[in-house]
């Protein structure tokens, strides 16, 4: 792209094209037809250019990138209201009508040819970075259909795409997906997007509270309905003050099926990640089709289920490891002498599980976790009914020659020929720097070789050869899991899934993104380059953390309590402060 009157030379030998006929219309405005199709009224194509323009609803203080030059009508309407204007047009020929005619003088930025090179001038993306409103000519769109879709690709990964965005993840009570919600925000946040984590887990205790407090099953179950909704409310409350672009929502969150309604009407994308086995669970058919997007762990036959149901915007995304919480560990000489064993399993005591492992208790054998009941294995479990967090984990895994791995299941005994879910186990032990035996889920194949970073048994006598083998060869062990942990690194952190998750909705819901616009978000590195880097702002602005986001809330936090004289930048900021306080205060104030 490039400015208009830039053109006009390299435009001066463009011949007609047989397709466009050029016509004088009863007023004597120039319009033109191409395959029998008028690209603006023969009557008035300066009124029917307003009309356009007033029906498009366009934010005076938004940049609009226009597809579609036509003759420029809508194009001069725009530039008459005041807009920041950028036009794409495939059509050389009616480039060079409209420059000599209708938007002569007119100065705007203006991109000619296919919609792959326009996309990759420096100067169109410097103007998507901007997050421009896009109009498309009605016409245009018409007669070159493949333009205004490619033209909109390249705004969608040259522009929202590489946007900081807003994004909320809300977390469940309790249970396994909870560590992996956090996982998940900090993941969005490493990618420099501005994040909210709505915890819900402050609450476990009253919920266990209630129930434990109530004798009755059914005034107890009321209790604790009245509790979710609750929570339901405080959730959608503190998603409207953030307002952010995409809401995710992980399993066993507490909120209601009309939840992502209720955003939608905002134009707050929303996804469920359902970190659950279907078999198990069955409450994502009534919840699956109501998301902008339902990520899951189990491809194949699940997927087939969801579109049965109605759930077209669906994908796999496994989980992963955090590599800041997921890490090698150095123990103690006291924590060597509680961790350290030949084999280990940390998880709950599933009954294949159980039964599974009574086969291996003549081993040096350590089992933590909750739900280990099994008689036969009371010699092996550490700390019965206690679970251990992400440190602890670390710390197992470190004291573990060999780390156990078996997916739960609770239909079969031992290994469950169907297992379809990949443990975030998988990944965590191999993050932590463990050597680790698995079962054959399905598709872990896909993850790691398993001849060289994660060996796979297939039964009870498989897995004791494996272990025999292993526990004699130690540097063996030492080569599989660092050849393990690069893999996973490399490969599948949750920085990973949450660019997978992001790079899903630009291509199933970029365009509404981009209608609905994105509040660009810049870090203050980038504001003192864009207020000068000799203003006194920018003097103010060095002293702070140069890729913190130059938000309101974060610029708050900045601001000194002591009573020191303060620079001109921070009074200025000190009353913004000062005087939005007491706005909110008046606001509360009764009437």
């Amino acid at each position: 792209m490039k400015l208009a009157k830039e053109w006009l030379k390299d435009l001066s030998t463009v011949s007609p094209e047989p397709e466009i006929l050029l016509e004088r219309g009863r007023k004597g405005f120039l319009t033109a037809k191409v395959q029998n199709l008028y690209l603006h009224s023969r009557y008035d194509p300066n009124e029917e250019a307003q009309r356009l323009i007033d029906s498009a609803v366009l934010d005076n203080y938004r940049p609009v990138l226009v597809i579609g030059l036509g003759l420029g009508y809508h194009v001069l309407e725009l530039l008459q209201r005041g807009f920041q204007v950028a036009v794409v047009e495939p059509s050389p020929f009616l480039a060079k009508v409209a420059l000599e005619s209708t938007l002569k003088d007119a100065d705007f930025e203006l991109g000619l040819g296919d919609a792959e090179s326009i996309g990759s001038s420096l100067s169109f993306q410097r103007f998507v970075s901007e997050i421009p409103q896009v109009f498309v000519h009605p016409p245009t769109e018409r007669l070159y259909p493949e333009f205004v879709s490619g033209i909109e690709k390249q705004v969608i990964a040259n522009g929202v795409a590489k946007a900081r965005l807003s994004i909320a993840v809300i977390g469940p009570m309790y249970g396994g997906s909870l560590p992996i919600a956090g996982y998940l925000e900090r993941a969005f946040r490493k990618l420099g997007h501005r994040t909210l984590y709505i915890d819900n887990s402050v609450t476990w205790k009253l919920h266990q509270a209630l129930t434990a407090s109530i004798v009755s099953r059914r005034a107890g179950k009321q209790l604790t309905d009245h509790l979710v909704h609750l929570l339901g409310e405080w959730n959608y409350v503190r998603i409207m003050e953030f307002a952010p672009d995409i809401c995710i929502v992980v399993a066993q969150a507490p909120v209601p099926p009309v939840f992502p309604a209720r955003l939608r009407q905002h134009g707050i994308l929303s996804a469920f990640w359902f970190i659950e086995n279907w078999r198990h669970l069955d409450y994502w058919q009534s919840i699956a089709p109501l998301y902008d997007f339902f990520f899951h762990i189990q491809p194949g036959i699940f997927e087939k289920r969801l579109e049965e149901i109605g759930c077209r915007n669906h994908a796999f995304v496994q989980t992963a490891c955090d590599p800041e919480i997921h890490r090698p560990v150095i123990l103690s000489e006291e924590e060597r002498n509680h961790y350290t064993c030949d084999i280990s399993f940390a998880g709950a005591g599933y009954p294949n599980r159980k039964q599974f492992f009574s086969g291996l208790t003549d081993y040096d054998f350590k089992i933590w976790g909750i739900n280990w009941d099994t008689p036969e294995l009371q010699s092996c479990v550490q700390k019965p009914q206690t679970w251990f967090d992400s440190d602890k984990f670390a710390k197992i895994v470190a004291g573990s020659k060999i780390n156990l791995n078996l997916h739960s299941s609770t239909t079969c005994d031992g290994i469950d020929p169907e297992a379809d879910a990949i443990n975030p186990r998988v990944f965590e032990i191999a993050a932590c720097g463990g050597f680790q035996l698995c079962d054959p889920c399905k598709g872990i194949e896909n993850l790691f070789d398993s001849s060289t970073e994660l060996p796979i048994y297939h039964n009870l006598r498989e897995l004791r050869e494996y272990i025999d083998y292993f526990l004699a060869h130690p540097q063996e062990r030492t080569v599989f899991a660092e050849r393990a942990r690069t893999r996973i690194l490399k490969e599948h952190t949750y920085v990973h899934r949450a660019q997978q998750m992001l790079d899903l909705f630009m291509e199933r819901h970029g365009k509404a993104l981009l209608k609905k616009g994105i509040k660009i978000q810049r870090t203050v590195g980038e504001m003192i380059n864009r207020v000068g880097r000799d203003s006194e702002l920018a003097a103010y602005l060095k002293q702070l953390p140069q890729d913190l986001l130059f938000t309101y809330e974060n610029i708050m936090q900045q601001l000194r309590s002591d009573n020191c004289q303060l620079s001109f930048p921070e009074a200025v900021f000190t009353y913004l402060r000062d005087l939005r306080t007491t706005a909110e205060r008046l606001l509360e104030e009764p009437r």
